[in-house]
């Protein structure tokens, strides 16, 4: 292990001397509250006298002065390397630009002397980066969100520099070659790994998979064989740089996010909290060097999961998505991954069971403390779905908030304005389709609720002709605690629509619904009708809610409709 005082100049200032950020690494993270940062402290820097110190650089020799691989300190020598771009982009423009500037001596010095690119980010950034900032082009199509920061960072930095006088731009030059740091050269994994724990001992803002990445990597420096040491180490690097990988290809969830989802399947359910849980089990195991391969191994195989399942085209996935799928099942899935492997109808199923769990979650508005009582259910989850299903089924009606009769309760009353509701009603429209159409993917533009029977008065007017009201015009208490509101009187629609209906006669509206060429549960809204009298009251909303309800929704959306 080496220290090297050495200024951002003396970094760079050599021909064969360059750096790789590897490939387990986080890639590019900083944004525009980081760049601020860093170029009002380098502004403020020129008008005084100190020197400026730019912190430690933790690098690990592959070639003495050559190579070398950064293990701290990529996030703000990224972000230098594309402020030189930008300040000196900048210069270029400069038609009062009085001394002889050598941007071809920069150039060489910070990005690329001859076939030497001095920084190369991780893989999946690099053409990126070398087009936009090595090569100082002014277009990229980016594809990952590294990428987009990247690309808005060069454009932060040319923004708030064209700001700036010439000679403070110099200044700005000056000053930043001349700014200190520490090179810390490391050998190897193992005083990596060590330094890198130390490190983050002392609070650097790291996400919790580069804290339990550095970790591992100590411990297995701690608990290695001698001989085992310097492979053992390389082992969890190999593994998280696979995960990384995955990680800038995800589009749902962040990696902390996978991680915690993978510590409630496996390690403590969902009182799992922050990553010293994972450290207690760990501390409490008997051969501790197979525990952590066997976890960074498990965890890799949950993240590849997930991103299948992101992939994933299957009905009752797409199903969840429409409910917006709640943080609580994501541990299911991955233990369904991990029994199912690509088995496409057992994951289905198991996609059926959780999509029962949400609508109920979402349906019911209570304040029980629901995932305390999916815990059991979750730590027993081992691959048997007839289990799984039947778990559900008697705990929920166990429970009673979300089981068979609350959920008849609820769908039997004052449904306006609840979460699954539109779910809902495009669920039964699926449903009275002609067989071998769906409108899963059809769209209402600006869609909305309608009340068959008017919510309320329409300017001012009374209610018109056609409805369940009295001599004056009026609902009665019983009609609208009871009807108006409840699901035989509510129909999805545009907005466009809506507003042209309105509070308008029943025959008018009737004839609107049965212009409709796409849903079919306006058309038939003509069927609950009597023949002789075609008026939309209680009678003809009792009629549709039974049929939306009972021969419908509760059938739907009960565990045994589940087919193992």
């Amino acid at each position: 292990m080496q220290f090297r005082p050495t200024t951002v100049l003396g970094l760079f200032d050599s021909s064969q001397k360059h750096f790789v950020i590897p490939v387990y690494q986080r890639a590019y993270s900083w944004d525009k509250e980081q760049w601020n940062i860093f170029l009002t402290d380098l502004k403020e820097q020129i008008h005084g006298d100190n020197n400026y110190f730019y912190g430690n650089l933790l690098l690990e020799t592959i070639k003495k002065d050559i190579q070398y691989e950064i293990i701290d300190g990529q996030q703000r020598l990224t972000t230098l390397t594309i402020f030189n771009r930008s300040i000196l982009d900048v210069l270029k423009k400069r038609k009062d630009l009085e001394i002889e500037f050598d941007f071809e001596s920069k150039e060489k010095i910070y990005f690329k002397n001859g076939g030497n690119v001095k920084l190369r980010p991780v893989e999946y950034d690099r053409a990126c980066f070398e087009a936009l900032i090595i090569d100082g082009k002014d277009k990229f199509e980016t594809s990952t969100p590294s990428q987009e920061r990247i690309k808005a960072g060069k454009k932060f930095f040319i923004n708030e520099l064209e700001k700036l006088k010439t000679q403070d731009l110099l200044s700005i030059i000056e000053k930043l070659e001349s700014t200190e740091l520490t090179c810390i050269e490391l050998n190897g994994k193992k005083d990596s790994a060590l330094m890198f724990e130390l490190q983050n001992n002392r609070g650097k803002d790291l996400t919790n998979m580069e804290k339990i990445k550095s970790y591992f990597m100590y411990q297995m420096y701690v608990y290695s064989p001698e001989e085992e040491t310097e492979s053992n180490i390389e082992f969890v690097s190999n593994i998280f740089k696979l995960i990384y990988l995955i990680i800038n290809d995800l589009k749902s969830l962040n990696e902390d996010s996978v991680l915690i989802y993978h510590c409630n399947a496996f390690i403590k359910g969902y009182p799992y909290r922050t990553i010293d849980d994972i450290k207690e089990v760990f501390t409490s195991s008997t051969h501790k060097v197979k525990w952590i391969k066997d976890f960074v191994t498990e965890l890799h195989t949950s993240f590849s999961n997930i991103k299948k399942m992101e992939s994933s085209k299957l009905p009752y996935l797409k199903d969840l998505r429409e409910l917006s799928i709640p943080a609580f099942v994501y541990p299911f899935i991955i233990k369904g991954y991990k029994y199912f492997n690509d088995d496409e109808n057992k994951l289905n199923t198991l996609y059926h069971i959780l999509e029962i769990v949400v609508f109920r979650y979402r349906l019911i508005n209570s304040r029980a403390d629901f995932i305390s009582r999916l815990n059991e259910i979750l730590l027993g989850f081992n691959g048997n779905l007839e289990s799984l299903r039947n778990h559900f089924k008697n705990k929920f009606n166990d429970a009673w908030y979300w089981g068979d009769y609350r959920i008849k309760e609820y769908l039997d009353g004052y449904m306006y304005e609840n979460r699954v509701l539109n779910y809902l009603l495009w669920k039964y429209e699926d449903s009275i389709q002609n067989k071998g159409y769906k409108v899963g993917n059809c769209i209402i533009e600006n869609e909305q609720i309608e009340h068959i029977s008017p919510q309320r008065p329409t300017n001012g007017n009374p209610i018109s002709t056609g409805y369940d009201v009295n001599e004056n015009n009026e609902y009665n208490e019983i009609f609208i605690n009871q009807k108006l509101n409840s699901i035989g009187n509510l129909m999805l629609i545009s907005g466009s629509h809506n507003s042209s209906i309105g509070n308008k006669p029943f025959k008018d509206k009737l004839l609107s619904y049965k212009s409709n060429p796409l849903l079919k549960q306006q058309a038939e809204i003509e069927s609950y009708l009597e023949e002789e009298n075609k008026k939309w009251r209680a009678n003809e909303i009792t009629k549709r809610h039974n049929k939306i309800v009972n021969q419908f929704a509760i059938p739907k959306w009960s565990f045994e409709n589940v087919k193992i």
